[in-house]
C-alpha cells in the first residue's frame, strides 16, 4: 500500500504509518534536481526578474496564493472553522472576548504559513507535527503585528488539541475536532494556493515547479542526491517512484528540456531580448499594460522550449500544436489569477494571451520567430533526451519500485491535464517495441551497432523505449536484488566527473553499477553528439573498489562486456562506449538468469 501524500523538503513520512511509502512526487523532484545546475541560480534569477519585471521569492509567493485562496475559493471552509473556533473561546472566560472576524483572520494567516500540506494531530501529538504548527503561528504573528498576540497563542493550542487542563471532556473534545477540522482546511489550501496558483506565478525555471517539488530547490548536489537514495533504501525500499504522473504540470521529458535552460542562461537570456522584440507588434495594450503580461510571455517561451516538435512539421501539424499552446496559456493565466482568473474571466486578456500565441505560431513561411524557435529548441531538444534517457535510468534502478505514466515509455512532450490525457498511441508503441525485440535478438556482436542506430533519428523515442524494456526485463530477473539491495554511492574522478550520478545496489555476490550522464549541455559537446567514448569521458573513472580486482561487467543496455582494471577502477569511456548510460551487471544469483559474457540478455517482446 502507498499513499498520495506530497511531503516537503524537510518532511518525512511517519515510519508508523502501516504503508509501504508514498506515490512518488518526492522522488521526481529529487531526480529532475539532478539535471539542473545549480550554479546558475542567481543568473536564472535576475533573468526573470529583470525580464519580467517580478521581484518576490518563491516563499512570498506561495504565501500570497494560499492567502488569495483563504479569500476565495475556500472562503466559506474558513468561515466555518472560524465559527466553530468561536464557539471553543466563548467557553472559557480568558478566551470569549475574541471576535470571529480576529480568529478568521488568524486562522487564515496561520494556513498561509504553514510550511506543509497538512499536520496529523489526532489522538497523539509528534514533535514534527508541534514544529510546523509552532513555525506557522509564529510567522503569522510577525504578519499581524497590529492584531491582538494572545489569539494566536489560543488558536497555537487548539491547533495543538491542548486545551486548559481544567477543560472538561466535551471541550477536550471540540478542541480534537477543531484540530482535525484544520488539517482537512489547509491541504487544498496548499494544493489550490501553491500548485494551482504559486506555480504559474513564480517562473524563474518551470521544470522546478511540480506537483510535491520546491522551486527554490535549484539542482542538487550529488552528496544530497545519494543520501536521499540511500535513506529510501534503508527505510522506503518499496516506495514507488514517479516522474511524470496524472497529476503534473509538464511531463518529464519537458522538464528535462528546460533543465538545460539552466546550462545556458546567458544564450537563454539573448533569446529572450531577441524574441520579445520580434514579437512587440503582436502584443496588445489594455488599461494602460502590455498583454500579454512579461511574467507570461517569459513562461510562454520556457513551454515552447520545451514541447517544440522536433520532427518536422507541416501546417496541420503546426495548427495542432498551435492549439495546445493556447490552451495550455489559457489555463496558465486563470491558474496565475493575475489578470484573470477562472472565477472572474479578464476575456479581453485572454484574447490578447491567444492572439498572441496565433501571432507566433500562426504560420511556416516568412515567420522569422518560429525559424529562430526551431534553431534555438534543437539543442534544446538534443540535450534534454539525454536528460530523459538518464533520468529514466536512475528511476529504474534506484530504491523503490517505478512507476510510470501512460505514454512515457518513450519521449512525451505533454502539458498539464487535459494536454496529458490525450489518447495514447499504442499501436505505434508495439510496433517499436517489436521492432527492439529483433534488435535484441541479433549476435552479441551485433548489439551495440544496433543500438547506437536509435540516436539516428532524435525524436521516435526507440532509445527510450529500449532501456525501458531491457531495465525492466533486468528487474524481473533480479528482483530480489531491486526489492532488497542496498545503496552504494560510487566515487567519480577526472575532469568530467561533475557530470555523472553512479552508484551500486549490491545483494550478496549479485549487483550492478549504474552511471547516468548529467549536465551535458556544459560538457562541450555539440548538439547531435554522443556524449559517449573517449572523446567525451576521457579520464573519468569509477571506483569500484568493494569489487574484486577484474571483476566482469556485462551492460545490460547494449550487452558489452567490461571489467574493472588492477587498481579495481572503471574507465567510463568503456562503460559507455555506445549508449550514454550505463546499467552494468555481475555476479550470478541462484536460479536466475543471467547476463554471461557474450551479453546476451533474451526475454519476451511484451509491454
Amino acid at each position: 500500500m502507498v499513499v498520495e501524500k506530497i511531503a516537503a523538503r524537510h518532511e518525512h513520512v511517519p515510519e508508523t504509518w502501516a504503508v509501504h511509502g508514498t506515490t512518488g512526487y518526492r522522488f521526481a523532484t529529487v531526480v529532475n534536481a539532478l539535471f539542473v545546475d545549480r550554479s546558475a541560480r542567481g543568473k536564472l534569477g535576475r533573468v526573470w526578474r529583470t525580464f519580467s519585471g517580478e521581484s518576490v521569492d518563491f516563499d512570498e509567493a506561495a504565501y500570497s496564493g494560499k492567502r488569495d485562496i483563504t479569500r476565495s475559493a475556500l472562503a466559506s471552509e474558513l468561515t466555518v472553522l472560524a465559527t466553530e473556533l468561536l464557539r471553543i473561546a466563548r467557553a472559557d472566560r480568558r478566551t470569549r472576548d475574541y471576535t470571529f472576524n480576529t480568529l478568521r483572520q488568524a486562522i487564515a494567516e496561520v494556513a498561509s504559513c504553514l510550511p506543509v500540506y497538512r499536520t496529523y494531530v489526532g489522538d497523539r501529538l509528534t514533535p514534527q507535527d508541534r514544529r510546523y504548527i509552532d513555525w506557522a503561528v509564529a510567522h503569522a504573528r510577525k504578519r499581524m503585528r497590529s492584531a491582538d498576540t494572545t489569539v494566536f497563542e489560543f488558536l497555537r493550542l487548539a491547533l495543538l488539541a491542548s486545551p486548559p487542563k481544567e477543560a472538561p471532556p466535551a471541550l477536550r473534545e471540540r478542541y480534537r475536532t477543531f484540530a482535525m477540522k484544520f488539517q482537512q482546511f489547509t491541504s487544498p489550501v496548499a494544493a489550490k494556493g501553491v500548485e494551482d496558483t504559486a506555480f504559474y506565478r513564480f517562473n524563474r525555471l518551470v521544470s522546478l515547479n511540480e506537483v510535491g517539488g520546491d522551486p527554490d530547490m535549484v539542482g542538487i548536489t550529488l552528496a544530497a542526491f545519494h543520501g536521499a537514495s540511500a535513506d529510501r533504501a534503508a527505510r522506503w525500499p518499496h516506495t514507488l517512484l514517479a516522474t511524470s504522473t496524472h497529476d503534473n504540470k509538464r511531463a518529464e521529458d519537458v522538464r528535462c528540456r528546460i533543465d538545460v535552460i539552466s546550462e545556458m542562461p546567458a544564450a537563454w537570456r539573448l533569446a529572450l531580448r531577441r524574441w520579445s522584440r520580434m514579437n512587440a507588434s503582436h502584443q496588445r495594450g489594455i488599461d494602460g499594460d502590455t498583454a500579454p503580461s512579461r511574467n507570461d510571455e517569459y513562461l510562454l517561451y520556457q513551454t515552447l522550449l520545451g514541447t517544440f516538435p522536433d520532427e518536422p512539421m507541416d501546417a496541420a501539424a503546426l495548427d495542432a500544436y498551435r492549439d495546445r499552446i493556447e490552451r495550455y496559456m489559457l489555463k496558465a493565466v486563470r491558474e496565475a489569477k493575475a489578470q484573470t482568473s477562472w472565477i472572474n474571466v479578464n476575456a479581453e486578456y485572454e484574447a490578447a494571451v491567444a492572439g498572441f500565441v496565433r501571432g507566433l505560431l500562426g504560420r511556416l513561411e516568412s515567420n522569422p520567430f518560429l525559424d529562430d524557435l526551431r534553431l534555438q529548441a534543437r539543442p534544446i531538444a538534443w540535450f534534454g533526451m539525454l536528460n530523459s534517457l538518464s533520468m529514466a535510468l536512475v528511476k529504474l534502478t534506484s530504491p523503490g519500485v517505478p512507476d510510470f505514466y501512460q505514454g512515457n515509455e518513450i519521449f512525451d512532450l505533454s502539458l498539464v491535464d487535459p494536454d496529458n490525457r490525450r489518447p495514447v498511441d499504442y499501436a505505434h508503441r508495439r510496433a517499436l517495441l517489436d521492432e527492439l525485440g529483433r534488435i535484441a535478438a541479433s549476435p552479441a556482436q551485433e548489439l551495440a551497432r544496433g543500438v547506437r542506430t536509435f540516436f539516428e533519428s532524435l525524436h521516435d523515442g526507440r532509445a527510450k523505449l529500449w532501456l525501458v524494456w531491457r531495465a525492466l526485463q533486468f528487474r524481473r530477473e533480479r528482483d530480489e536484488l531491486f526489492l532488497k539491495g542496498d545503496y552504494y554511492p560510487i566515487a567519480a574522478s577526472g575532469a568530467r566527473s561533475g557530470h555523472l550520478a553512479a552508484y551500486a545496489r549490491r545483494l550478496g555476490d549479485n549487483g550492478i553499477v549504474v552511471a547516468a550522464g548529467r549536465l551535458f549541455a556544459s560538457m562541450g559537446l555539440a548538439p547531435g553528439t554522443l556524449p559517449v567514448g573517449e572523446s567525451a569521458w576521457g579520464d573519468t573513472m569509477l571506483d569500484l573498489s568493494f569489487l574484486p580486482e577484474r571483476t566482469p561487467l556485462v551492460n545490460v543496455l547494449t550487452g558489452e562486456s567490461v571489467a574493472t582494471d588492477a587498481s579495481r577502477h572503471l574507465r567510463l569511456s568503456q562503460a559507455m562506449a555506445d549508449f550514454p548510460a550505463a546499467l552494468l551487471a555481475y555476479g550470478n544469483p541462484a536460479g536466475r538468469p543471467n547476463p554471461d559474457q557474450t551479453g546476451e540478455i533474451r526475454g519476451k517482446t511484451s509491454s
